[in-house]
């Protein structure tokens, strides 16, 4: 019950901060997620973000495998634990540490006994190019496992394509595309390594369909080049990679209404009193993104970071107004502390 209790006050208050991070966030295809046990597959492009978003916006209750690196300080432990995320060990961290996934695989066989769902990236490490990268077949050995121990069970693999305009800005847009699912019991047969193989390159077509995917690995740049002065809408991945297409048949046309960013100056004396209000937390997170060496971190680390330190400050200002003037005034510190960091992004200036 605490645990049912921590993870739905924790899933709305995550869900109420990438609401506000993001300026639109669009989900389709809500009417593919099935009842039952779920294998949720992901692409994977902006680290924990990614994770996030798929387990504030489906109506299951939702695990999810990360890195098992970030594990290893008992608090941190304790903490990821407890939104439901589960380690899994690679290579790097050791062979003695592999044999540890096997734990791990037969809890996620129990959560799919329960009718839980799980998310994965079956891509396997993260990357801000926009294209759909080699799978690994670690998910299949998910969904094969669990059909092994409980053949009753009915286990869908809903392929999701997550959709970021800029990957790394605030106040970007992303859309989440739940795919039609995969049956995995259809692939649970002879031979299973090739019927593996299958259900790996299935999900794979299915991605293309869901995200930006540009096939060309030697044409990368000089496509997305292209299709960047095209002023893409990269929510909708059908009609971009639509014009993918043309840009790969030497047919393309650039785009002269490219989005102009807007300057908010005639209100200076409240941009200025929103800079004072946020100067601490900017300060703090502009020391942090100096120590992120992977830039596919920056994102996550930037909501982590907004949705823990702003909100304590905001706190403060607003108690010391209590103090002070009273709880009118409190109340007015938060109405204006809330939207100003939108404030200040819209003035270029965050």
């Amino acid at each position: 019950m605490i645990q049912w209790l921590w993870y739905h006050i924790l899933q709305i208050y995550v869900r109420w901060g990438l609401q506000y991070y993001f300026k639109k966030i669009i989900i389709k295809g809500e009417e593919n997620i099935p009842k039952g046990p779920v294998l949720f597959a992901a692409n994977h492009q902006n680290a924990l973000l990614d994770a996030l978003l798929i387990v504030c916006f489906n109506p299951h209750w939702t695990y999810f495998l990360t890195r098992a690196d970030i594990f290893k300080k008992p608090f941190v432990h304790w903490l990821l634990s407890g939104i439901n995320m589960l380690p899994i060990y690679r290579l790097r961290d050791g062979w003695q540490s592999l044999g540890e996934n096997q734990k791990v695989f037969d809890a996620c066989s129990e959560i799919f006994k329960q009718n839980n769902a799980i998310t994965i990236f079956p891509e396997g490490n993260h990357g801000d190019q926009r294209r759909v990268r080699s799978l690994s077949k670690g998910f299949t050995r998910l969904a094969f496992e669990a059909l092994q121990k409980y053949p009753e069970l009915k286990i869908n693999v809903v392929p999701v394509g997550l959709n970021y305009t800029a990957h790394q800005s605030f106040r970007s847009s992303v859309s989440i595309y739940f795919g039609r699912p995969l049956l995995a019991n259809d692939y649970f047969k002879e031979p299973l390594q090739s019927e593996a193989n299958r259900l790996r390159n299935d999900l794979s077509e299915c991605f293309k369909n869901l995200t930006t995917h540009i096939e060309s690995t030697e044409r990368y740049t000089d496509i997305i080049q292209k299709l960047e002065s095209t002023a893409p809408n990269y929510l909708d991945p059908t009609e971009t990679n639509a014009r993918i297409a043309k840009i790969e048949k030497g047919e393309f046309v650039a785009s002269t209404d490219l989005p102009k960013p807007m300057r908010y100056w005639i209100f200076l004396p409240v941009y200025y009193l929103a800079l004072l209000i946020n100067f601490i937390p900017l300060a703090l997170w502009r020391k942090i993104k100096k120590g992120i060496k992977d830039p596919v971190f920056v994102a996550s680390l930037k909501f982590g970071t907004g949705i823990s330190l702003f909100p304590l400050v905001y706190i403060l200002f607003a108690s010391l107004a209590y103090i002070v003037f009273g709880p009118l005034a409190a109340m007015g510190v938060l109405v204006f502390c809330i939207p100003s960091m939108i404030l200040l992004h819209k003035s270029g200036k965050s």
